[in-house]
Parts: C-alpha cells; structure tokens; sequence
C-alpha cells in the first residue's frame, strides 16, 4: 500500500515525532510504502495532500487534530484516495467519532500522556510508559486492518467539512483562541473563553432556509453537523449519519448564561431533542441569513461570514475505518 503521511508539529499540545516513527516502523513492517511530511504553515496540509495524489498515494494520512484531518481532507476530494487519521491534535473528535483509538483531551490521563511525550521529545529517547505511543500504534493497526467507506461531506463557499459547520457563539470562542494557548494549554485552552463568551454574547433573528423551506428564530449558535459528536463530549448531530446524504441543524434559542448552561445540561443528557428551545432539522441545502453579521467556523477553524449557504456533497471521500465503527453512525 502506497500511503503518505501529513504531520501537523503544531496541531497538538506536545510533538510526537518519535511516537510518530514507531507507527511507520509498523505500517511498513505490515508491508506498506510509506513517505512522510510536516507542515509549516496553515493551510499547506490540503497542498502535500494533492500532491500526494498526484504521486500516486492510495492512502493520505492526516497526523494531527480535526483541523488537520479538515485540510487534508480538502486535498483528497475527488480523488479515489482514502483518508486515514493518526490522531495527534488539540481535540481530534472525528476519530473518536469514528471509533479510531485517541486520547479524550479532557480526561486527566491525557495530560499526562502529554508531559510523557514532551519529555521524550526534549530528551530524545523513548521513555518506557508513553500513552501517544500506544495511541498512535493502535490507531496505525486501525489503517492495516480497518476497512474503506464512502462518508458525506459538508461544502460552505467551495470548502469542504467532515464533522460541523458552526455559525455564531462557538465561532467566536474559536476566533478568540491563539494557537499559542491551544498548544500550551490543549482542550482547556477553550473553557474560558467559552463562558466568557456565554455571558455576552447576545442572540439575533436568524433566517434559515433548509430545502426551501424557510422558518425564522432568534438565536446565538447553530450547529450544522455532518456527525454526531461535538467537542468530544456533546452528542450535538444526535440523528447524524455520515452517508445519509444530509446535514443535521441544531438552533439553539434563547440568550443570557443561565440558558447556555440549560442547552449543554440538555446536550449532554441527550434531551435537547426534546426542549422547545432547541430546533433540530436535517436537510441537503441549508442558507443561513441573520440580522447582525455572524462568525462561521468549519471543523473548528475560523472560515467566513454570514450571510452563507451550506450544502451536502454525497458519498465525497473515501475514509479508513475500524472493522467495527460506532453503532448508527452509518445507515445500510
């Protein structure tokens, strides 16, 4: 199997290049033809992973977070391709929702999977206990013996989106966060500028245009999902399937703390189905309009600006997946 590599150094809390090398050892020790590259700049992994293409690469694979496997991805649609996913970021949500093994930033554990590769990284010597190590293998075994699907994709103004589209609250948070404290601080680099975020940023009437049909609301957040899980703890896109050929919307109503707090109460109790507050929709073609200029970001990283349209892009790229990927993420 001819397959190339895309590191992003910059798209996690620590480097894990020689965590990174054990996982090629093993890949072509199962017989592959593996190459390697790191980015340097933003953007840069969609060009390496055109480029790979056009080398012949059957298999590209996004080392990093969702941002990275986001611009690899854009460099692999309309190729026959697959993407496969080595998770090394900030969050990595679409492998956790894939079911590809990763480290939950939020849990305690992986802070200290993160001071252990950062030793071996300033040391340069492989440290006998090493949770990405371990990580990273099992998610290279995932590459040899998973299987090839066909996922849905999301498409605002020609760029693509694996996992969700967010207009408004979280796009902000996303905007106000550096790179520099995502790398020093990973997963938590986003707690405080959430609630500070919740507490001032105010609602505005929206105009939602989903397969023609148009409905209004006053709201702060839409969540367009092309997956169920949000953050890696928030089951957003709850009736999301990854090759249902649609796009799940979440609007969430209402302004103030006290109601941001409800909405994540409801999210994470798998009851906002269920709360008036919270318009839940599926669609192909969703246009979002809304009073007061809106920030977008795709796959967590800031994109563009309301006034936007978003549209489904059907079985668009070929993606590596364990044997057996979560239950109901897929239809048959």
């Amino acid at each position: 199997m001819q397959a190339e590599l895309i590191y992003n150094p910059c798209g996690g809390h620590v480097a894990v290049r020689s965590e990174l090398k054990e996982a090629v050892s093993f890949l072509i020790g199962c017989g592959w033809n593996v190459s390697w590259q790191e980015t340097s700049e933003p953007k840069e992994a969609t060009k390496l992973a055109r480029q790979a293409v056009k080398r012949g690469a059957k298999v590209v694979v996004a080392v990093g977070g969702d941002g990275t496997v986001n611009e690899v991805a854009n460099g692999l649609f309309g190729s026959d391709a697959a993407l496969g996913v080595l998770p090394a970021g900030t969050t990595n949500v679409w492998a956790m929702q894939m079911g590809i093994p990763t480290l939950n930033p939020i849990l305690q554990s992986a802070k200290m999977a993160n001071l252990v590769a950062d030793i071996e990284e300033r040391i340069a010597r492989p440290l006998p206990v090493n949770h990405h190590r371990r990580v990273l293998l099992d998610a290279a075994k995932v590459l040899v013996e998973g299987h090839t699907v066909a996922v849905d994709a999301g498409m605002v103004l020609g760029r693509y989106f694996l996992s969700w589209a967010g207009i408004g609250m979280d796009a902000a948070i996303v905007e106000s966060i550096s790179q520099k404290d995502k790398k020093a601080l990973g997963s938590w680099a986003f707690l405080l500028p959430a609630l500070r975020t919740a507490r001032r940023y105010s609602s505005t009437d929206i105009c939602l245009n989903l397969d023609g049909k148009v409905t209004k609301a006053c709201t702060r957040l839409i969540v367009v999902s092309n997956i169920q899980l949000y953050g890696g703890l928030f089951a957003i896109g709850a009736k999301a399937r990854v090759n249902d050929c649609k796009l799940d919307v979440c609007v969430f109503k209402g302004d103030g703390f006290f109601t941001f707090v409800q909405h994540a109460l409801k999210v994470l109790s798998h009851q906002h189905l269920k709360d008036p507050n919270i318009d839940y929709y599926q669609g192909s073609e969703i246009i979002i309009e809304a009073d007061r200029v809106l920030p977008v970001h795709l796959d967590g990283e800031p994109f563009a600006k309301t006034p936007i349209t978003i549209h489904t892009v059907p079985s668009a790229l070929k993606v590596i997946i364990p044997k057996k990927p979560p239950v109901n993420l897929f239809i048959t």
